[in-house]
């Protein structure tokens, strides 16, 4: 607009360009870790700069904004997740051919809510059983559409156990490559892997894949399990201790809504509606190795 003011920075611009580089460096920073920082290079220019100062420096000057942190394995192999990649670009046409496969467990404090109401300047307090209630271990396979086939147990998966409910709940789902449901995804853990569990899934015509190892953020089976929690705790806090078994057969069908939820939580991982979204693996490419948390400086 005529007669307006030009927007002067905050700061020089070597001290900006300073800023961001501790922002890559270190992105878990304490506001007061970058003031003294700045305090101890360029004290001329900082002397008087407040900690509110530097919050709008960085918001308004740099763009940005402080986020719930997404952490990455260190372990990670770049390699690795380059061969995913590959092998899942040999196969991979639109979002209805995965299944993706995994394995949780439950028990009562699962469903346990965490908030309530009470008086201004009072504590809330109600009093629930702290036994953890019955322990369930939970198969489940998904598609974009949720869940489509599980089998739960009160002890822990073995091999064996777990070769048998994926017989049982998850191969009758699966169809011949290109069709829905032909590309198996799994993680690369032990009992995963061996050669019957391939045999099983190659007579089907289907294909089998195994996600590269500390990469969890590729399988939307992780975020549908978080899916789960959230229902037994609004739906079945009460029931789900006293009655496990009979409530996941609810909380399995009903804690996807709408096969639009799955779609977008599967472009969310990377599996774009025609083909892989390439800059959601290479993003992870990016921080594999780099660096840890990225807070404390040595």
């Amino acid at each position: 607009m005529p007669g307006r003011r030009k927007k002067v920075a905050m700061l020089p611009v070597p001290v900006l360009r300073f800023i961001e580089g501790y922002v890559n460096g270190h992105p878990c920073f304490y506001v007061e870790e970058l003031q003294a920082e700045l305090r101890q290079r360029y004290s001329a220019a900082v002397s008087k700069f407040s900690a509110s100062s530097i919050l709008r420096v960085l918001k308004f000057e740099l763009g940005l904004s402080r986020k719930v942190l997404e952490r990455r394995a260190r372990e990670a192999v770049p390699r690795e997740i380059e061969d995913f990649m590959a092998k899942m670009d040999c196969w991979y046409q639109y979002p209805e051919q995965l299944v993706f496969v995994d394995e949780t467990s439950k028990n009562g404090l699962d469903s346990m809510r965490r908030y309530a109401w009470s008086a201004r300047g009072t504590r809330a307090i109600v009093r629930v059983p702290f036994a953890r209630g019955k322990r369930v271990s939970i198969l489940a396979a998904c598609d974009v559409t949720g869940f489509i086939g599980w089998q739960s147990t009160p002890e822990t998966f073995t091999r064996l156990k777990f070769h048998r409910a994926f017989v049982k709940s998850v191969l009758p789902h699966l169809t011949p490559w290109p069709l829905p449901r032909s590309i198996v995804v799994i993680d690369n853990a032990r009992i995963h892997m061996y050669a019957e569990l391939e045999q099983a899934v190659h007579a089907c015509d289907a294909i089998l894949l195994y996600l590269p190892p500390y990469c969890p953020q590729f399988n939307p089976i992780e975020v549908m399990f978080g899916q789960l929690k959230r229902w037994l705790t609004r739906h079945a806090n009460l029931a789900f201790p006293l009655y496990p078994e009979l409530v996941l057969k609810v909380a399995m069908r009903s804690c996807i809504r709408t096969e639009e939820i799955g779609v977008n939580l599967f472009r969310h991982c990377g599996y774009g509606e025609a083909g892989l979204d390439t800059t959601v693996f290479e993003r992870d490419l990016d921080v594999s190795g780099d660096r840890g948390e990225g807070g404390n400086r040595a």
